[in-house]
């Protein structure tokens, strides 16, 4: 897909190039971000931040769409969600300085609390020009590095250049001013600071010059209190912070406002993270309650996961009969929860595969199947999809088909998945074996013989191989 109009002239390039044009595909970008607030309205973090920045490549400039992002990025930094994967920042990233922006974004709001990832975001939008968006997250890069366990003195110096290139005048202060209280005797830095502050000044107006008065870095939020609780409730006590005043304040203001959709998730999630029986349980309430007062099915969705959180923690210690109730009580509430999910987003393929696996493990094949033959066509969920529908196929004595599938999903096995790889070739082997019964046909004993060959010589002790050699050479013998 072309995403920019590059357009040299000869004369420029043969001197080397000029600067590729870039050209907003607003309608494309808007696209991505209606997917993008889907996957987050399912609590999709990482998908919805993935298509966020797959937009901002298109269009940069919608502000709107970056606070959204940012927003997601604060819910997955909340929830322990995993750093985008290479190949998603790759995926966006290229050669104009507009992609390279959107890449280092992606990065950085997906592993939101690094401050060296947030100073590279803060100087790809410097580089490509976004500046609007610059001026908007600097100081929420200069909280970051501020915060960090050991603070750098050159990366606060790099927010100060960083912010000075996108006239966020009060952020390049308040780190000078933290630059200086590191290092007083850098003369340099403060007379740099007394420029800033006459730019400052000529910029906003009146404004009120702190350069010269101790504490300046203070003064960048007037009311310190303020601004750490302020820091506290949005990383959700996940970096520093005393996270008993933080509990409490949600408490107190949940009960004071129980319908505002933002105070309600701050304080379920809070009750999630202390992790004991009663407040998750409390948690699962408050989510209901808020599904049922608001209609935001994340709500739902979130008081379905703490249920299976739970009923999952009560198999732990059981035995026998009561361990296989509570087994079959899990399976089934989890079958419950995602058949009503897939119903609400029914072009959600990463829930379709989800509900695909649990119908797998209850049995229900044809479910399995039908869930599993969707989510393929969803890239990243292309060789689980594949592998899983072989095994339904194979499940259901239709072992034609489990090998026509196991072979696809062999060949267009995704790298990230390679893992994978011996599994498939195993369960390849097995409906081999099965069809060479069938049919008694001596060439797919054959074929079998030289999978499990292959298996034996990469690892000798994978599950039963031995056996299974064992096996095909018997079966090798009877058909030849």
């Amino acid at each position: 897909m072309a995403l920019f109009n590059r357009k040299k002239d000869q004369t420029a390039d043969e001197a080397g190039g000029e600067a590729e044009e870039f050209s907003p595909q607003p309608e494309k970008a808007r696209k991505w971000f209606e997917h993008a607030k889907s996957m987050a309205d399912s609590s999709n973090f990482n998908s919805a931040l993935v298509y966020y920045a797959n937009g901002i490549r298109l269009d940069p400039a919608v502000l709107s769409a970056h606070e959204a992002m940012i927003e997601v990025a604060l819910k997955h930094h909340a929830a322990d969600g995993k750093k985008a994967s290479a190949k998603d920042v790759k995926g966006v990233d290229g050669s104009h300085p507009v992609e390279k922006f959107a890449a280092a974004e992606l990065a950085w709001l997906s592993n939101y609390a690094t401050p060296s990832l947030a100073i590279k975001a803060l100087s790809a939008a410097v580089e490509a020009e976004q500046l609007e968006f610059a001026h908007m997250v600097a100081a929420r890069v200069l909280i970051l590095v501020s915060r960090a366990k050991k603070v750098s003195r050159t990366q606060v110096l790099q927010v100060k250049e960083l912010s000075t290139a996108a006239s966020n005048w009060d952020v390049a202060m308040s780190a000078g001013q933290l630059a200086l209280q590191m290092d007083p005797s850098d003369g340099t830095l403060d007379t740099e600071l007394k420029d800033l502050s006459a730019q400052r000044a000529m910029s906003q107006g009146g404004y009120e010059e702190a350069a010269g008065k101790e504490g300046g870095f203070r003064e960048f939020v007037k009311d310190m209190d303020k601004q750490r609780q302020l820091e506290q409730e949005e990383s959700i006590a996940g970096v520093g912070g005393n996270e008993e005043e933080v509990f409490e304040r949600a408490k107190a203001a949940y009960k004071e406002t129980p319908d505002s959709p933002d105070v309600l998730n701050r304080y379920a999630q809070l009750l999630r993270k202390s992790g004991t029986k009663k407040s998750l349980e409390t948690a699962r309430k408050v989510y209901m309650k808020g599904y049922e007062a608001l209609g935001e099915y994340r709500f739902r969705m979130n008081a379905g996961d703490i249920a299976i959180s739970l009923s999952r923690e009560e198999i732990k210690g059981l035995e026998g009969e009561e361990r296989e109730a509570a087994e079959s009580r899990l399976l089934k509430l989890e079958l419950e929860e995602h058949s009503d999910r897939v119903n609400k987003y029914p072009t959600d393929r990463a829930l379709k595969y989800k509900l695909g696996e649990i119908a797998f493990r209850s049995n229900d094949t044809p479910l399995a199947m039908e869930c599993f033959q969707k989510s393929k066509d969803e890239p990243r969920l292309r060789t689980r999809s594949g592998h899983l529908l072989g095994r339904c196929f194979a499940t259901e004595g239709w072992h034609s088909e489990a090998v026509a599938e196991f072979r696809e999903t062999l060949d267009n096995l995704d790298p990230t998945e390679a893992g994978l790889e011996l599994e498939i070739r195993y369960n390849l082997m097995e409906s081999l074996i099965e069809l060479a019964r069938q049919e008694q046909s001596s060439e797919h004993a054959r074929e079998a013989l030289e999978i499990c060959s292959g298996i034996a010589r990469k690892d000798i002790s994978y599950r039963d191989i031995r056996d299974r050699r064992k096996e095909l050479d018997e079966l090798s013998r009877e058909l030849s």
